[in-house]
């Protein structure tokens, strides 16, 4: 009986008068759209608009976050890379000494070497020209005995042919 009293007064509530009637009709359902307007003023807030901020908020809160650390890693990745660098360059300067004394002592094994060689080879050429200075003075007296004998012989020819 109640559902039938409110339909009936519904159904009169929805018929105006025709004269009444202009572009904005004010009836019972601007009461019913008015309700469902409050009742999502009350509840959309809870329902969606604080989770979807929360949401929204918390995204930006990991991004945030997330760009914070990279940041971080960044740094510390650009600090190992200047330990990294010193490093090498430390080495390299390192091996570069090293190679320089490597090549330094080589030089000085290398000039005693020739050295000693030199000495020896000096040692044995004064050897070789003095034996051969020797074997010439030995040349010398011979060629010039011979050449007295010779000389004698021709001497005695010339002066026996004229006898």
């Amino acid at each position: 009986m109640f559902a039938t009293i409110s339909i009936a007064a519904l159904d009169q509530a929805w018929e105006l008068p025709t004269a009444a009637a202009g572009l904005v009709d004010v009836d019972a359902t601007a009461i019913v759209q008015f309700g469902f307007f409050i009742a999502l003023v009350l509840v959309l807030p809870k329902l969606v608009f604080e989770p979807l901020l929360a949401r929204f908020e918390q995204r930006e809160a990991r991004t945030e976050g997330a760009r914070a650390d990279a940041r971080r890693m960044l740094k510390e990745a650009d600090e190992q890379v200047a330990v990294y660098e010193k490093a090498m360059t430390d080495e390299k300067q390192r091996a570069l000494a090293e190679r320089a004394a490597a090549r330094n002592a080589a030089q000085r094994e290398a000039n005693e070497l020739i050295s000693k060689i030199r000495a020896e080879t000096n040692a044995k050429i004064d050897a070789g020209i003095a034996t051969l200075r020797a074997e010439g003075d030995k040349a010398r007296a011979a060629v010039e005995g011979e050449a007295n004998q010779i000389a004698a012989l021709i001497t005695a020819k010339i002066v026996g042919g004229q006898a």
